[in-house]
């Protein structure tokens, strides 16, 4: 059983952070840590020695002085007499003054700041700032708080529902495509309250704004005041993506997280367990979980801790416009790694020195790989995850056969038509290419420390529905059996559809806009 300490107040003055404790017991010659969250990183540093006074233990720390890396920061506390660890938790009286206050330390492009995790736990979160740290962000949106206070009941009788993506950042998965069905196939009256949330700054914006009063500019006071009065959001990820990413303690980013959401998922579950993020019991549960087959949905019953009737088959919005636009004359090869959990966030020499990095840039260099693009006429398509992009500039390639393509700036739905074949490793992107009827290579040179920190639903060394390669030789020469038979997809593999893929009906988006309407949105 964990032992934990409440933190009952917090104060910051400068750089300077204050803490106060209360124990359940005293403590003997306590001391206090902060313990980076990241187990790669081993960073351990001491706040100046407690003190205790009337059952409180108080400490503090300067964290000017400290080289605090990005990520979160755990607060242990130890007893000097018995070596009892404890974690910390924050109390009520300060997890409301955190929503309200400003506490934060600015450290050169860094903001630190305290927050509750999950279980109510005590961190310190560091990140790079952003212009929606400024206060006027802040003062903006505890405003529309208050307003929305006022004409929630109001705004409720318009049953808002908004649509959104990753980050708010794209439109071109499963929010964006369920949003233009609902533009182009139903009646003004049915469609005149649905809206999508888009990033100005998005590389679909100019396309998405023909859609006019329908579209609403992120972080726009519009965008704030629907997200605090709509019925329904309806995404392809978390509630959390639909506002700044890791932002401070606010009333908004709280209020968000208690609305009703139809996870619209952005790929098949199968090759990467997320029950502790989208599970009944993880850090971002869901209302409705879409699946697109009875397959999944027994995944999503047996491990989410969802029904069936919160876990609907309604299929994936996108397989909707799924049509082969790959050209025998100008075959194309898409490459799509997932990103690693373990190499989010790490500074580039750690990830310059990865496995990850060095195989895929070895990859990109491989010279029998670039004679058989060349003797073809073949292209590489290199897609490089959303997670990664903060590392665009450290992939290159030096071949004109082979083009590097980051999150946003072309629409992965086109690759996924206009590509030939697709190499990946864990990505639920295959399922987009099987859907197809097209070759899918599993490049797993790492599954056992993916297994590890990841792992799957599915057994990856017999369940596959495509060649599985572990060495790049071996990948080398795979592409080379598929470049000679005209990318045609084996047939152990197409049997394998039935059960994985039933409907093909392009029907998904009408069967997700029934189910809501079912549900009384």
């Amino acid at each position: 059983m964990e032992h934990q300490i409440t933190v009952t107040d917090i104060k910051i003055r400068q750089s300077v952070m204050y803490i106060t404790l209360k124990p359940q017991e005293a403590l003997a010659d306590p001391k206090i840590d902060l313990v980076c969250r990241d187990i790669d990183k081993v960073s351990r540093f001491p706040f100046l020695p407690a003190e205790n006074k009337k059952g409180f233990c108080t400490a503090s720390v300067n964290l000017h002085d400290l080289d605090l890396k990005e990520g979160d920061w755990d607060i242990t506390v130890r007893s000097g007499s018995s070596g009892q660890i404890y974690s910390t938790v924050l109390g009520g009286r300060i997890r409301a003054k955190l929503l309200l206050g400003n506490y934060r330390i600015l450290k050169g492009r860094h903001i630190i700041f305290p927050m509750g995790s999950t279980g109510k736990r005590f961190i310190l979160r560091c990140r790079v700032r952003t212009p929606y740290d400024h206060f006027f962000f802040r003062f903006r949106d505890l405003c529309i708080w208050g307003i929305c206070r006022i004409l929630r009941p109001f705004m409720k009788q318009r049953r808002l529902w908004l649509i959104y993506e990753k980050y708010c950042i794209s439109a071109q998965d499963n929010g964006f495509y369920f949003f233009r069905y609902c533009m182009e196939s139903l009646p003004e009256k049915e469609k005149k309250h649905i809206y999508f949330i888009l990033d100005k700054n998005s590389a679909q914006w100019d396309a998405v704004r023909k859609y006019k009063k329908n579209v609403i500019r992120f972080m726009s006071f519009r965008h704030i005041f629907y997200m605090l009065t709509a019925n329904l959001y309806a995404a392809s990820d978390s509630r959390i993506h639909a506002y700044v990413w890791q932002p401070m303690p606010n009333l908004v980013s709280r209020e968000i997280n208690r609305h009703d959401i139809l996870f619209l998922q952005h790929g098949v579950l199968a090759l990467k367990r997320v029950e502790n993020v989208f599970g009944r019991d993880g850090a971002c549960p869901v209302t409705y979980f879409l699946t697109s087959s009875e397959f999944e949905q027994k995944i999503v019953a047996e491990n989410f801790g969802y029904d069936t009737d919160h876990a609907p088959v309604l299929g994936l919005a996108r397989w909707d416009v799924l049509t082969d636009k790959s050209r025998p004359d100008r075959p194309s090869i898409l490459v799509m790694p997932t990103w690693r959990s373990w190499l989010e966030g790490r500074e580039d020499s750690v990830f310059c020195s990865s496995e990850y990095y060095l195989t895929y840039m070895h990859l990109l260099k491989n010279q029998e790989l670039l004679e058989l693009l060349r003797e073809s006429g073949a292209r590489l398509i290199f897609y490089i995850h959303p997670k990664l992009r903060e590392f665009m500039k450290d992939f290159h390639a030096d071949n004109p056969r082979i083009q590097l393509v980051s999150f946003g700036e072309t629409a992965l739905n086109e690759l996924i038509m206009e590509c030939s074949m697709l190499i990946t490793d864990y990505s639920s992107v295959c399922w987009d290419f099987y859907y197809q009827e097209k070759p899918v290579v599993f490049y797993q040179f790492d599954m056992e420390l993916y297994e590890q920190t990841n792992g799957s639903y599915i057994d990856m060394k017999h369940d596959l529905f495509g060649d599985r390669c572990t060495k790049e030789p071996e990948l080398i020469e795979t592409v080379r059996d598929y470049l000679r038979n005209g990318f045609h997809e084996k047939e152990k593999y197409g049997n394998m559809r039935k059960k994985y893929l039933p409907k093909r009906d392009h029907e998904n988006c009408k069967r997700i806009y029934e189910y809501i309407i079912k549900k009384g949105y």
